[in-house]
C-alpha cells in the first residue's frame, strides 16, 4: 500500500505500469511528443513495458522533457548554440527561439518537482541520504533498462538540469550497474560542482495548491481510528472530502477472540483497530501481522462463510512478451494465490500441470514464460478436507519485436 508520492519518488515499477495502463500508450506517447520526444513514434510498437524503459530515446530528448517540469510546465525546446560573438564582443549570430508553450499545468509541474526532490519519498527505493540527495533543493529521477544496457539519472534545480547516461558504446550489457550506482554518482558530483557557491533556490510554488492532512493508506480525511497520517498537496478542488474507510474500529469478544455481536456482554467487549483491505493486499497484511476486517469476519462464523481461494497473479487476458535478446531463464511470471482462512494446503496449476504445492505463506511460485496461450488456477484444501478451486485465468505469451 503506497502513495503516488512514494511510488514515483522510489521508482516503483508496478505503479508505473498500472499508471500507463490507465492512461493508455497512445495518450502517453502523444504527451511525450508535446515534451519534445520524437523517437517514440508508432504506439503499436510498444506495450506496457514502455513504463520501464521499453522504448529507445536519446539523453537529449529525455533531458528536454524533464526541463519542462523544471520550467514550471513550460516547454522551451533545446538549443546547442545560443549566440556567437566576435572577439570584439559584437553579436554575429543569435539563435531564434521558439515561443514557450505551457504544456503542463504549473501546479502539476510543481507537484512533480516536489515529489522528485522529497528524500523521504525516495526511502523505499533508495534509502535515506542516498547519492540522489544534494545539499540543496534538487529533483531527480533514475532509470535502468533491461539487462543493464543503459542507466540514467536526470536531475535539476530551478537553475540547472543535468542528465547522465551510462552504458557501453557497443551496447554490451553492464554488470549489475543501475541508475543509482552508475549514473547517479556522476550526476551528483557534476551538478554539485556547477552550483558550488550558488544560493539554494526552491521551486516556486504557484497559487492553487492546498496542503491537507490525510490518512496515509487511503489518501482520505483521517478519522479517530486512523493510526498513520501525513501531509499531502492537492490541486484546489481535488482535495479529499470523504473520510477514511480503511482503518476501522471493531469490538472483539475477549472470551472467543471473535468479533463481538449484540449478545456479547459489555465487560467482554474490547476495541480493536483493523484494516479493511482489498483482496490483493491480504497476503501482505498477513505477512506483516496486521489485523484485517476480512480475516476477522471469516473467523466470526466459518459455517456461513464460503471457503474461497483467489488467484492474484497473473491477471486474466493479460499478454506477456518474451524478449529473445534477454536471458530466457530470467523471464518468469509470478503466480500467486490468496487462500481463505480455513485453507491449509495450496496448489498452483498451469495448463493442467502442478506448478507448486504450498503449506504456508507466501502462496506463490515463479513460472518460466512459454509461447502460446496458457491457463492458470489455484486449489486449496481446508481443515475438513474440502477442495476449492479459484477461477481459471488465461494469458497469452508472444515473441518480442
Amino acid at each position: 500500500m503506497v502513495s503516488v508520492r512514494e511510488a514515483l519518488g522510489s521508482s516503483l515499477n508496478i505503479p508505473a505500469v498500472l499508471a500507463l495502463q490507465e492512461v493508455g500508450i497512445e495518450e502517453a506517447l502523444d504527451f511525450a511528443t508535446q515534451l519534445g520526444v520524437t523517437s517514440l513514434e508508432n504506439p503499436q510498437d510498444y506495450d506496457l513495458s514502455l513504463a520501464l524503459g521499453g522504448g529507445k530515446i536519446s539523453l537529449l530528448e529525455l533531458s528536454g522533457a524533464y526541463a519542462t517540469f523544471a520550467n514550471g510546465g513550460l516547454y522551451r525546446g533545446t538549443y546547442a548554440i545560443l549566440d556567437i560573438r566576435n572577439p570584439s564582443g559584437e553579436l554575429i549570430y543569435s539563435q531564434e527561439k521558439m515561443s514557450a508553450l505551457q504544456i503542463v499545468d504549473s501546479r502539476v509541474a510543481w507537484l512533480i518537482n516536489d515529489i522528485l526532490s522529497d528524500d523521504v519519498a525516495r526511502t523505499t527505493g533508495f534509502g535515506r541520504n542516498s547519492t540522489l540527495k544534494l545539499d540543496r533543493t534538487a529533483a531527480v529521477k533514475t532509470g535502468t533498462t533491461t539487462n543493464y544496457h543503459d542507466n540514467w539519472t536526470i536531475g535539476y534545480t530551478p537553475d540547472l538540469l543535468v542528465g547522465v547516461w551510462v552504458g557501453n558504446s557497443n551496447y554490451e550489457p553492464m554488470r549489475g550497474v543501475t541508475g543509482l550506482t552508475g549514473a547517479a554518482p556522476i550526476w551528483h558530483e557534476t551538478i554539485r560542482a556547477l552550483l558550488q557557491g550558488q544560493p539554494d533556490h526552491l521551486f516556486e510554488r504557484p497559487a492553487g495548491l492546498k496542503q491537507v492532512e490525510v490518512c496515509a493508506y487511503s489518501g482520505l480525511l483521517p478519522t479517530a481510528a486512523c493510526q498513520h497520517t501525513c501531509e499531502e498537496w492537492f490541486l484546489d478542488g481535488t482535495e479529499p472530502t470523504q473520510t477514511d474507510s480503511i482503518y476501522q474500529e471493531v469490538f472483539i469478544d475477549t472470551l472467543t477472540g471473535l468479533l463481538a455481536d449484540d449478545l456479547t456482554p459489555a465487560e467482554r467487549r474490547k476495541p480493536l483497530i483493523v484494516l479493511d483491505l482489498p483482496a490483493e493486499a491480504l497476503p501482505w497484511a498477513r505477512a506483516q501481522g496486521i489485523n484485517t476486517l476480512t480475516e476477522l469476519s471469516k473467523d466470526t462464523d466459518k459455517s456461513e462463510q464460503p471457503i474461497k481461494i483467489l488467484l492474484l497473479s497473473p491477471r486474466n487476458n493479460a499478454t506477456y512478451r518474451l524478449d529473445p535478446a534477454f536471458d530466457l531463464s530470467a523471464q518468469q511470471l509470478l503466480v500467486e494465490a490468496a487462500p481463505g482462512q480455513s485453507i491449509t494446503h495450496v496448489t498452483l496449476w498451469v495448463d493442467g500441470y502442478l506448478l507448486a504445492a504450498l503449506d504456508a505463506p507466501s502462496y506463490q511460485a515463479w513460472w518460466p514464460l512459454s509461447l502460446g496461450e496458457h491457463q492458470f488456477w489455484a486449489q486449496g484444501e481446508s481443515f475438513s478436507g474440502e477442495i476449492v478451486t479459484s477461477e481459471m485465468v488465461s494469458i497469452n505469451v508472444i515473441t518480442g519485436q
